[in-house]
């Protein structure tokens, strides 16, 4: 406290108490105006997403090899020695035409035999009917002599099959895929000769799945099949045949999928890659991946929106693709899910939603 002011080298003089009332309301007037402000620079802006439900199908991946519907072995009815061989691997026939033919001298000689040996029971049996009826020849003698002129005819036929099958002619228009023998060449009964397939029939991928897959496929389930021939280009097909029984050795299910659209040269033992859609999908939330958190695994967090504040919740999510997540657990339809923005916020941050 200064006592004497008389000795103060400059003189004191009085303020006006008003002055101080003038600053105090500047500055009352000055906080009131920047509480509100502060408050608003402290709330969060976020962008919000409805969840919905979509029937999403799961593609079942699978590979497998391409094939004519109906690929057969063509071989000759009995054995010798392979004459001529008419035609090339790769090389389209024409249905009927030879491809192959067996040396036919023994097989002719059998085939007249059989044919002698049927005249010969034909006289045979006309001198004992004759007899027989002259009461000559017993009943037994009768018959045994229809037996044998029986036995002379199925001798006879089984020769002419067995000589118009040695000479093998193409069952339809088609192309050799493979030939496995050349003429001169000694051949036993059955022994393959070519593979075949027919032009009439569908090009079809052969396909392993495991029964976990297999049972989510119906058939006419659509597909998807790429080729590495045709890196650039996709092809259409369609489920044509689901097996019933595991293949003993693999355990795996064979499904056959039927190309649609014949677009590109394709060519028998193609190997190729497959997506196949099943027709019955799964209601799953779909949400854009930019609104998860954080996750591990199947797991992740989000903020979702509830009485104006950030509520985190838990998902499980299936399927991932660039810019979705498909949820089967943690959110239901209908929730305001925030989508921007929540990478700034917590369960006890201020949030302002600006969708526009």
């Amino acid at each position: 406290m200064i006592r004497n002011r008389k000795n103060l080298p400059f003189k004191i003089k009085k303020v006006n108490p008003i002055y101080f009332l003038l600053i105090a309301l500047v500055f009352s007037n000055a906080c009131k105006q920047k509480a509100p402000m502060e408050s608003r620079k402290s709330m969060i802006p976020v962008k919000t997403w409805i969840t919905q439900k979509k029937n999403i199908q799961f593609p079942v991946r699978t590979s497998g090899k391409l094939s004519k519907k109906s690929e057969i072995k063509l071989s000759f009815k009995t054995g010798g020695i392979i004459s001529s061989i008419n035609v090339k691997e790769g090389e389209i026939v024409k249905e009927g035409q030879v491809m192959a033919r067996l040396n036919l001298m023994e097989i002719k000689a059998k085939a007249n035999q059989a044919r002698l040996a049927l005249q010969k029971a034909e006289r045979d049996y006309k001198r004992v009917q004759n007899l027989y009826q002259d009461s000559v020849a017993t009943l037994e003698q009768y018959q045994n002599m229809q037996t044998a002129l029986e036995v002379a005819r199925n001798q006879q036929d089984i020769a002419q099959f067995n000589l118009e099958y040695s000479v093998i002619k193409a069952p339809a228009d088609g192309r050799v895929l493979k030939r496995l023998v050349e003429a001169n060449e000694i051949i036993a009964p059955g022994h393959p000769v070519f593979l075949f397939s027919s032009t009439k029939n569908d090009w079809v991928l052969r396909c392993n799945l495991s029964d976990r897959d297999v049972v989510k496929l119906k058939l006419l389930d659509s597909a998807q099949v790429f080729f590495d021939a045709y890196p650039s280009h996709t092809f259409t097909a369609e489920v044509s045949q689901i097996a019933e029984w595991a293949d003993p050795y693999t355990g795996t299910y064979e499904v056959e999928l039927r190309i649609l659209k014949e677009t590109e040269l394709l060519l028998s033992g193609f190997i190729a890659k497959a997506q196949i859609y099943p027709s019955q999908g799964k209601s799953l939330v779909v949400i854009p991946a930019g609104a998860l958190v954080r996750g591990k695994g199947r797991t992740g967090f989000v903020y979702v929106v509830e009485n104006g504040k950030p509520l985190m919740k838990k998902i499980r999510f299936t399927k991932i693709s660039n810019d979705s997540l498909s949820v089967d657990q943690g959110l239901s339809a209908g929730e305001v899910l925030i989508t921007e923005g929540s990478y700034y916020i917590d369960g006890s941050s201020a949030i302002e939603i600006k969708n526009k």
